[in-house]
């Protein structure tokens, strides 16, 4: 295929970091940019380059594929046309706002034979990519997200914000049929939930703990993952992966602690995590995450090669989000308590 033209839709704060990716490329040429805001649009475009537009169609005939980094309520209203007009798309996350828009961009790009990646970046973190290769059956999982408030995303709450993220990762382990959901929430700034715990229990046996917010005071993004074989943390930000394996003696059996004779403890407890426990920490290789999953989108385009995160892969983020939404119980931060009467008796 001779060079790919792109664009990007929405000049907001993701936009423009695909805008600066993509306009930095040698595989694609970034035509154009799209935001309803003219002097946003102009600002990005002059910054690269490149033409400014104020509606999504003005680009369809002047690129093979685009980013949709608008409003996620306008995610379906974008792509669908776009799809449709024979435009690949890499749709930010959530890939919709609701679970019927999703289900009418997976339908219609199976429809017209177009390429749909979703921006669930985190499966694109090194970190990521090492923990995942640790060996074991998956038997729970406990994450982290945590973030002071930026008044970014103020259209959806934390749970398609940030949870979002770390229901993918859950999902992409294969876990099986997901059997409960329980999940309660707070409301700070106005309509939406600012910080939510959930739990989820799949048919695997895999139970993951989550906790999201977006009113915290400092920047976390951590998971822990204990499988079969061992104990892995991940630090998103930090790009760490560290690993706490089962040595051959515990793995046997023959390990046992209170077998140790009291003498020797003191020294055993020094090689605990080199001889019982193997303690390791990964070297990550540096990588941006954004820039990777543009590799792989760009790379699926006019073969049959799927993205990473699918279309459909988005939709089953979604629609788990959203029954987590459907089930948690929220509570306006500060408010007073309900006044509760008692029934006098006679």
């Amino acid at each position: 295929m001779s060079e790919l033209r792109v664009g990007v839709i929405g000049c907001g704060h993701l936009g423009k970091i695909h805008a600066r990716l993509l306009a930095g490329r040698e595989d694609c040429r970034l035509v154009g940019v799209v935001d309803p805001v003219a002097e946003a649009a102009r600002s990005v475009a002059e910054t690269h380059g490149c033409e400014a537009f104020t509606e999504p169609d003005a680009i369809v005939g002047r690129v093979d594929a685009a980013v949709v980094a608008a409003p996620t309520g306008l995610h379906a209203e974008v792509a669908v046309p776009l799809l449709e007009q024979g435009v690949d798309l890499l749709v930010e996350k959530p890939l919709a706002a609701s679970v019927e828009d999703a289900r009418a961009i997976v339908v219609t790009a199976r429809r017209y034979g177009r390429t749909v990646a979703v921006g669930h970046v985190e499966r694109f973190n090194p970190a990521w990519e090492l923990a995942r290769q640790q060996s074991g059956r998956p038997l729970f999982v406990e994450s982290a997200r945590l973030a002071p408030f930026t008044y970014r995303s103020l259209d959806v709450g934390v749970v398609l914000d940030l949870m979002i993220h770390d229901i993918d990762l859950v999902l992409s382990l294969q876990p099986g049929r997901l059997e409960r959901i329980e999940a309660d929430g707070l409301v700070a700034t106005g309509g939406h939930e600012d910080a939510v715990k959930a739990r989820l229990t799949f048919g695997s046996g895999l139970v993951a703990d989550l906790s999201a917010s977006r009113i915290h005071p400092t920047l976390t993004r951590r998971l822990s993952m204990w499988t079969s074989d061992s104990l892995v943390s991940v630090d998103f930000n930090a790009k760490a992966v560290d690993v706490v394996a089962a040595s051959e003696a515990v793995g046997s059996g023959r390990f046992v602690a209170e077998a140790v004779p009291p003498a020797d403890r003191l020294a055993a407890k020094e090689t605990f995590f080199s001889d019982v426990l193997p303690h390791r920490t990964l070297p990550v290789p540096d990588a941006n995450a954004i820039a990777c999953e543009h590799d792989d989108f760009l790379a699926c385009i006019g073969t049959t090669r799927e993205p990473r995160v699918t279309a459909a892969a988005g939709s089953a983020a979604l629609e788990v989000a959203t029954r987590v939404l459907d089930v948690m119980r929220c509570t306006k931060l500060g408010a007073p308590p309900p006044i509760v009467e008692l029934r006098k008796t006679a």
